[in-house]
């Protein structure tokens, strides 16, 4: 924008409203004093942006106290030199009929602003008004910027750090799974552990990307059930049901996985008969991902201990920082039934 104003200043007197009122004796020395008085306002405009008034910024008041007065000094002397002398431009005045232009404009100048003083005073003080505001206008926009780059080094930090803590907890938990079926000695461990080999390929060389299909997320999901179900076998009924072309949408990896592993560890002990129903359904005219989990708890659960509750509060945290009005979560916890119903809005 300033190069924008300046441009405009030095060509403004080369526009034929003003160039063809000006007398043909005295054209080619007034376009030189305008062009040059604007030049010398353009350099002090620059000089103090850049060079003089950084001094305040580092709080040395003294230097930029003396700079300032060496820099109005060096333009006022510049200014003496290139300026065109009124007794030179006082006979073409005189020639001129008392209604021109041009002698108006003179006459304006030199007498109707009080004194000759006026130019070299006023002019440089606006400039330099001009740009201390738009020295102010920069640095406030800098100070955003580093702000907002902070805010959001802080996010992704906050977000690498719960994606972190989502696989210790999550293996923690599969652990325990295989613990169980090796007291069994069931000739199901060695399946559960390929198929752990294939859920942790997921979580450290997939989910460190922004997005994935959400078909591997439902791959991701359908795995671990999977490796559940040789623990549990016919004991716990699993009820998984998808609807919607989920392979043209992407979502946050691991972002579902907490609900599903909840209702496993909430919603299999004490229970007679457990049931836990999946939900996942994609509307195509609104690209909203509908997810929803539902399993009943004893009211006697003593399953939760210290460590209780990450994983949900963990992807309730993720769900603020990567989808901002982007999402609803429900959870309800009532009539010993607890169910989640997720809302996102996704992108493909």
């Amino acid at each position: 924008m300033p190069l924008v104003i300046w441009f405009l200043l030095l060509v403004l007197p080369f526009l034929p409203s003003t160039y063809n009122n000006i007398p043909e004796e005295i054209r080619h020395k007034f376009l030189i004093n305008v062009i040059s008085s604007n030049f010398l306002l353009l350099c002090l405009f620059y000089v103090h942006t850049y060079l003089v008034y950084p001094f305040i910024n580092n709080k040395k008041v003294l230097w930029y106290a003396l700079l300032f007065i060496v820099m109005l000094g060096l333009y006022w002397l510049c200014w003496m030199l290139l300026r065109a002398e009124p007794h030179r431009i006082a006979p073409f005045q005189n020639r001129m009929p008392g209604n021109h232009p041009f002698r108006e404009h003179s006459e304006r100048r030199w007498r109707g602003f009080g004194s000759p003083g006026f130019v070299p005073i006023l002019s440089p003080l606006v400039a330099l008004l001009c740009s201390f505001c738009y020295r102010v206008i920069l640095d406030n926009g800098v100070k955003q910027q580093l702000l907002k780059e902070h805010e959001t080094t802080q996010l992704q930090s906050e977000l690498t750090f719960l994606r972190s803590q989502i696989s210790p907890h999550f293996m923690f938990n599969i652990l325990n799974n295989l613990v169980a079926l090796a007291r069994k000695k069931s000739d199901d461990l060695e399946p559960a552990i390929m198929n752990l080999s294939q859920l942790m390929r997921y979580m450290l060389y997939e989910s460190d990307d922004n997005r994935v299909f959400l078909s591997k997320e439902i791959e991701y999901l359908k795995s671990y059930i999977n490796l559940q179900m040789l623990r549990f076998g016919s004991s716990v009924k699993v009820n998984i049901n998808t609807d919607g072309d989920v392979d043209l949408y992407t979502i946050e990896p691991m972002l579902l996985i907490p609900f599903v592993e909840n209702a496993f560890k909430h919603g299999t002990g004490m229970i007679d008969e457990p049931v836990i129903n999946i939900s996942i359904a994609i509307d195509a005219d609104t690209h909203l991902l509908h997810f929803k989990v539902d399993n009943a708890i004893s009211p006697n659960d003593q399953s939760k201990d210290g460590s209780s509750g990450i994983g949900i509060s963990n992807v309730k945290r993720r769900l603020a920082i990567l989808y901002p009005g982007k999402h609803e979560l429900n959870i309800v916890n009532e009539d010993n039934k607890f169910s989640i119903e997720l809302t996102i809005y996704l992108s493909n």
